[in-house]
């Protein structure tokens, strides 16, 4: 059998564990009782779990069509039901996703040499504005230049 965990003050056997993440670095506290309440680690407004608790149950605003799920569910797990959970949730994410990886574009990774196919169709659009503003602006080289571009990049994405 294991050897009880003890407390960070007192060296009595900890009833209260506490764990911290900041910036990715992990701060693990274990107290016993009577030093968590001294140090008022036993009031659920600390950790402002008393408002999670007796909170009423909050109704989805959003409910994917497809697989039923809702913004509640999103949040209570992190992630999506399904592919078509994009497009529904996508407004409500924009902020999220700006604030997590700074925009709402996922790129992501490829192998070397390749481009993932995210980042050919982020391109994509970025040279189908570009060309609508070179032609308003009758620059027709450059025009030419990103057909040529828009062209090659069309195909390398695969055909759906």
């Amino acid at each position: 059998m294991s050897k009880p965990l003890q407390c960070s003050v007192c060296d009595a056997v900890a009833t209260v564990h506490l764990t911290q993440i900041t910036q990715g670095k992990v701060n693990k506290v274990h107290y016993c009782e009577a030093c968590a309440n001294k140090g008022g680690a036993g009031d659920a407004a600390v950790f402002q779990l008393a408002d999670a608790v007796t909170a009423a149950t909050v109704a989805p605003a959003i409910v994917c069509p497809t697989c039923q799920f809702s913004d509640v569910d999103f949040r209570r797990s992190g992630r999506l039901g399904c592919p078509d959970c994009w497009p529904v949730f996508l407004d409500a994410l924009d902020g999220l996703l700006t604030k997590v990886q700074h925009q709402v574009q996922h790129i992501g990774r490829a192998p070397t040499g390749a481009l993932a196919v995210g980042q050919i169709r982020h391109r994509l659009q970025l040279a189908q504005v570009e060309i609508a503003k070179a032609i308003a602006a009758e620059d027709y080289e450059v025009a030419a230049r990103l057909r040529d571009e828009i062209t090659q990049l069309s195909a390398q994405l695969p055909t759906e």
